[in-house]
């Protein structure tokens, strides 16, 4: 399975990437491939990953042929991990896309085959999926308790509900996906008729973060 992803996997176009394209957003497709294609993500295979679909960032400039290993993980340590919090995972064990990053790589991916940067706003099919996960916030019991000022009642298990997740999900999953529901709600906001949805979903947000330990606390 291994050998004939890697084997098949066709370079971009340098210039459909070259400029406006984070290698953070590069880093978060290279993933996604991977996750679809059920490879383990280890830092081996991403490096092979990232240096065929995108050579002209990740390729060494003497050798073209041969990956640029200390760039890719820089990108994965640094631009996709710590800043765009687009993964989490290391080195010796491996990489997981976070929910926010799976966003980033599937609008790349996206804008890649497009040829053309995604600014003109959501297509219908994301925009239904997007209005689907924020509307469900608004629904909940965290959100219910938040709108009508009952907030010594919220508790960790509607804060799990509302992002999704479990009272066993680590804290570090629970605050990404609570960054891809805001990501989606930014999205939305643009859109007259989810504006108001978009800015209650962030005020709640906002309290939740503002609150956070002691939200999430046992």
């Amino acid at each position: 399975m291994k050998n004939r992803f890697l084997k098949n996997l066709k370079s971009y176009p340098p210039e459909q990437y070259s400029s406006g394209v984070t290698n953070a957003k590069l880093a978060a497709v290279a993933l996604l491939k991977l996750e679809e294609n059920d490879v383990d993500k280890t830092f081996e295979n991403v490096v092979v990953t990232l240096q065929k679909l995108f050579p002209g960032k990740f390729s060494l400039i003497t050798y073209p042929e041969i990956p640029d290993t200390i760039r890719v993980d820089n990108t994965l340590r640094l631009d996709a991990g710590k800043h765009s919090k687009y993964l989490t995972g290391n080195r010796p064990k491996g990489y997981k896309l976070t929910a926010i990053g799976r966003i980033a790589a599937e609008e790349t991916i996206q804008e890649l085959n497009s040829g053309k940067k995604s600014v003109v706003g959501l297509g219908s099919i994301q925009r239904g999926r997007y209005s689907k996960l924020v509307g469900a916030v608004i629904k909940s019991d965290a959100f219910e308790k938040f709108s009508t000022k009952q907030f010594s009642e919220i508790n960790k298990f509607d804060i799990c509900r509302v992002l999704q997740c479990t009272l066993e999900t680590p804290d570090e999953k629970l605050r990404a996906n609570m960054e891809a529901l805001k990501t989606m709600a930014v999205a939305l906001r643009s859109i007259k008729e989810y504006e108001k949805l978009s800015d209650d979903v962030l005020t709640f947000f906002t309290y939740v973060e503002e609150n956070w330990e002691k939200l999430t606390n046992d």
